[in-house]
């Protein structure tokens, strides 16, 4: 089972309580819908496998609440930060504030080993460059990068469709915070809990989190096998 060890929410503080305008500041580039998303993809949008990852599975990956935690909010303990222009005419550019999921570095470079690594998001092109270019700079880790312009959009939600990777489903696995990422295969989807940092911060909430640790031991036992949806079912 995976686990994020955190402190109980105090009654007083759920999410319900938080004002709408926080809300808007922290997750807005998660949660905007650009006009020009396509309702569904019906073209392959991987290439063929590359000869050194050739005959490996593929790993794709989600980044926020995945990967990264990322804020609009200065914090004293953020990994590194960056500037975007602005989507809206006149205004300043954005700065985000990002704090890496605990053991990022060696979950990417011991999934770079055993799998073809794909990243996978429903955040915009610009954003997501600024924060993978962070963690794998030399581009070694991660073989592909997809976008929010590769996703379909469907009940509300932002679907990452397995179908369209030119990939034999029975080799791809999707870990993502959000099921919804992966309902049109969920036999193919690894739910990870999400890592909250920024708000857990905000509400003054102390958490151990070894999600990526605990997430690595189900990825070495599906690189043994060499078997997704078999391993994947006794987790889900």
């Amino acid at each position: 089972m995976l686990t994020c060890l955190e402190d109980p929410l105090p009654s007083n503080s759920t999410k319900h309580n938080l004002n709408e305008e926080y809300f808007k500041k922290e997750f807005f580039f998660s949660q905007q819908i650009g006009s020009t998303v396509p309702q569904y993809q019906n073209h392959q949008i991987l290439p063929e496998q590359s000869m050194e990852d050739q005959g490996k599975i593929t790993l794709c990956l989600d980044l926020d609440e995945t990967l990264i935690s990322s804020t609009m909010i200065q914090q004293c303990d953020y990994d590194f930060h960056f500037k975007l222009k602005s989507s809206v005419e006149g205004e300043r550019c954005e700065e985000y504030f990002v704090k890496k999921r605990p053991n990022i570095e060696h979950f990417l470079r011991r999934c770079s080993e055993m799998f073809e690594v794909v990243v996978f998001t429903a955040s915009l092109k610009p954003y997501a460059d600024k924060i993978l270019d962070e963690l794998d700079p030399r581009g070694t880790l991660i073989s592909h990068r997809l976008y929010r312009d590769s996703c379909s959009f469907f009940c509300g939600s932002f679907v990452k469709d397995l179908s369209l990777l030119n990939r034999d489903l029975n080799t791809v696995l999707l870990i993502d915070d959000l099921p919804a990422s992966f309902q049109f295969h969920p036999e193919n989807g690894l739910q990870i809990p999400r890592f909250e940092y920024h708000l857990k911060k905000k509400q003054n909430l102390s958490f151990i989190d070894n999600c990526l640790v605990e997430i690595l031991k189900i990825l070495e036992t599906i690189f043994i096998q060499h078997e997704v949806i078999s391993i994947i079912a006794q987790y889900n």
